[in-house]
C-alpha cells in the first residue's frame, strides 16, 4: 500500500539535510533523480520525496506498511512543517503552488479523461475536456504564488 504526502509549506530539499543532522538517531537520506529516499532506522518508516527543479520537495509517497499519522508526524518532525495525506479533506489545497501549475495539471487530466467522458455521455470530445478541466481546475482551488518556505 501507497499513500501520498503533501507538504502545507515551501520545503528545501537542503532543509531535509539539516534537520536530519541534528536528530538523536539521524535518517537514511538518498538524493537521486527520481527524489528523496528516506528511511528512519529506528521505526523503518521509509518514503520517496519527490522535488522540483527548484529544489523543493513537492509531495512523498510512504514506501511502507506503516500508520498515517506516524509519518505525518516523522515529516513534521524532519521538515517543521504540517503534511496531509491524500485521504485527507484539506488535499487539494495544496496540490497546486501557483495558477500555471493549477492549470497544467487540470489540462493534463481533462486530456486524458475527455475521451471516456465523451464517449460515456454521448458528446464531443472538445465539451468533454471543457466540462473535465472545469471540475479538475475547481477541485484544487488554492493557488499559492508566494509560500512561506519552512524554517
Amino acid at each position: 500500500m501507497f499513500t501520498d504526502f503533501l507538504p502545507t509549506q515551501k520545503i528545501p530539499a537542503s532543509q531535509l539535510y539539516a534537520w536530519n543532522s541534528s536528530r538523536v538517531f539521524p535518517l537514511e537520506l538518498s538524493l537521486s533523480h527520481h527524489g528523496c529516499t528516506i528511511r528512519d532506522r529506528v521505526s523503518g518508516i521509509s518514503f520517496l520525496a519527490s522535488t522540483d527543479d527548484e529544489g523543493f520537495i513537492r509531495g512523498a509517497i510512504l514506501l511502507s506498511e506503516e500508520k498515517d499519522y506516524l509519518v505525518c508526524a516523522l515529516l513534521y518532525e524532519m521538515t517543521g512543517c504540517k503534511w496531509v495525506d491524500e485521504f485527507s479533506e484539506e488535499w487539494p489545497l495544496y496540490r497546486c503552488w501557483t495558477e500555471d501549475e493549477r492549470q497544467v495539471h487540470a489540462r493534463k487530466v481533462a486530456q486524458d479523461l475527455a475521451s471516456d467522458r465523451a464517449e460515456a455521455d454521448g458528446i464531443s470530445v472538445e465539451l468533454a475536456f471543457k466540462l473535465e478541466y472545469q471540475v479538475i481546475y475547481d477541485m484544487h482551488p488554492i493557488s499559492i504564488e508566494n509560500w512561506q518556505v519552512a524554517a
